[in-house]
């Protein structure tokens, strides 16, 4: 999971497997357009670190342009070759090779190796080996970018759940008020917290509640036209300053309150209205604010906007309302983390389809193509519904997803994901899963269960069911479970029916389980359809079982038409 320390080991294997002098890994900043050294190895690597290029500069710079690789072995006759780079470092490049990242359609920089030890010319050989590398490495990066941005997600709704916990229990909009100052505080570590708001007939803003100043409350107005309330007043917009002197040029007498230069001061709108200010100020380690305590205040912000709103009709109606949002935004983050998987891939056509029984669940589905003769096909269940199973899943979505990849190999992949889940989870919360790797190469599948239940591959020549199970404990209850493999010989024209289990239980109105049994006949019936049309024929006719009755869980399928 460390990162710097598998791009450190990548370009180690870089420079010896090519026999290099040194090895460089650039990261492409859209924004900036700029390369930026990440990782030097080699004589004055350390002189290049975080040093940034721009991309139209370079022969680094033009592999992201053209998305192509450039062998160059006469670079000191070669313009494109950056000599400053040389001069600052000491190191005088003779010959490179130099290749894009890209991974899923994006460039996420450049890879390159310098100077060839024994003096030889680099080779087409080199090259390929140098664009496997390279792949490794953008995979590496994507994998954990979205994991970072998964994680991030993550704490920020684990910071806005816990702030809302603590608004819905006060009984009062000063209640209300400090309780939510108080929970920001802890949570994000803040000391100086401030609520204002406008009143009919006052110009300026009134002082409603604060957290760490000595100021009494209601007796304080600031001025509308002056200092940062006057500018988010304004635009109407949240406003976040590391330097309020060095950005906005603002200096003020009471600036002797503050131990750090650094705010952030978001809008209150109620009902449209800008009705108030949330201004934070001083966190405890010393450090300005960052994007993330922006969002976070943001929708504090709008939770007491909200408040002021409903509590002054029907308190209860309040709650309802505020949680409902929380659920809303968790379950489009939820739609959209699941994959867009392509109908026909690998020559294999594919069909998926999910459905929660709540706003959120905890089934998840993913497919990771690796070459035109391999693909990986994952079926989840985590245990538990609702938002607690939601954010496992994320969680155990992306860990499988990032091993998988990595391992080639189901049950490798299954054991390693296990003990990063039983470590990092300690919520007592598992994921029951099933993962094939499909080989069209040797017309075969090689599988491994983790507490799954079982799942099919119909063969239509035959007219028979083939029942796919293994051995092996769910993810994340037990450290160091070891899974067993299964290969199974398919056919072209074969079968892949994967589910969980809110299929075949689904309950009637009399609490009967709508069964394995019916699910194989309805396979049997509708095997000659396309994949989606065999997943629609299966969830039609567990709504008719059920006749109206309330799904009691997630119901996830994917259907494979093997090639």
């Amino acid at each position: 999971m460390d990162l710097h320390e598998l791009l450190t080991t990548i370009m180690d294997t870089a420079k010896g497997l090519l026999e290099a002098e040194a090895a460089s890994l650039l990261l492409y900043d859209a924004e900036s357009e700029e390369l930026i050294f990440d990782i030097a190895r080699g004589a004055g690597g350390a002189v290049l670190a975080r040093r940034r290029i721009p991309v139209s500069q370079g022969v680094a710079g033009l592999c992201v342009r053209e998305r192509q690789a450039f062998v160059i072995n006469d670079a000191q006759s070669d313009s494109r070759i950056l000599r400053d780079i040389d001069q600052s470092t000491g190191f005088q490049t003779r010959n490179l090779l130099a290749t894009p990242m890209v991974a899923n359609g994006q460039v996420i920089g450049v890879l390159e190796a310098l100077n060839t030890a024994d003096r030889r010319d680099f080779s087409g050989g080199d090259l390929r080996l140098l664009n496997y590398l390279s792949n490794m490495a953008a995979l590496a990066i994507r994998n954990r970018r979205l994991f970072d941005e998964t994680q991030e997600r993550v704490n920020e709704l684990n910071c806005v759940f816990e702030i809302s916990q603590s608004a819905q229990k006060a009984d009062s909009l000063d209640g209300l008020l400090q309780a939510t100052l108080d929970a920001i505080g802890r949570v994000l570590g803040v000391e100086r917290l401030s609520v204002l708001f406008r009143e009919e007939g006052e110009r300026g803003l009134r002082l409603a509640r604060t957290r760490g100043f000595n100021v009494e409350d209601r007796d304080f107005r600031i001025d509308p036209e002056t200092g940062i309330a006057g500018i988010v007043l304004k635009t109407g917009d949240p406003l976040l300053v590391r330097d309020v002197e060095k950005e906005l040029r603002i200096h003020s007498d009471r600036a002797g309150l503050y131990s750090t230069r650094s705010f952030i001061s978001v809008p209150i709108k109620v009902e449209g209205r800008l009705a108030g200010l949330l201004n934070a100020a001083d966190k405890t380690n010393g450090e300005p604010f960052d994007y993330f305590e922006l969002k976070v205040l943001s929708t504090a912000a709008a939770q007491i906007a909200d408040a002021c709103s409903r509590m002054r009709s029907r308190e209860r109606a309040l709650e309802i309302q505020m949680y409902r949002k929380d659920l809303d935004t968790a379950a489009q983050i939820q739609r959209n983390s699941l994959p867009r998987i392509p109908a026909r891939i690998g020559g294999h056509e594919v069909a998926t389809r999910y459905e929660a029984c709540r706003e959120v669940g905890g089934d998840f589905y993913d497919l990771i193509y690796h070459s035109p003769d391999r693909i990986s096909l994952l079926i989840a269940d985590v245990a538990g519904k609702g938002v607690p199973a939601a954010l496992f899943m994320e969680y155990s979505k992306t860990l499988i997803g990032g091993q998988i990849p990595r391992n080639l190999d189901p049950v490798a992949t299954l054991a390693r994901a296990n003990d990063e889940l039983y470590r990092n989870s300690k919520i007592g919360i598992f994921v029951t899963c099933m993962l094939l790797q499909v080989e069209r190469e040797h017309r075969r599948i090689r599988m491994a269960s983790a507490g799954h239940n079982r799942q099919y591959l119909y063969r239509p020549r035959q007219g028979e069911i083939e029942v796919l199970s293994g051995k092996g404990a769910p993810l994340g209850i037990f450290e160091g479970m070891e899974y067993l493999e299964r290969l199974v010989q398919y056919e072209p024209g074969d079968l892949l029916v994967l589910y969980t289990d809110g299929i075949t239980e689904a309950n009637d109105r009399r609490f009967g389980e709508y069964g394995e049994e019916r699910l194989i006949e309805v396979v049997r019936q509708n095997g000659a359809l396309p994949p989606d049309g065999i997943i629609r024929a299966i969830f039609d006719d567990v709504d008719r079982f059920r006749d109206g009755f309330e799904a009691n869980d997630d119901a996830t399928m994917m259907v494979v038409r093997l090639a």
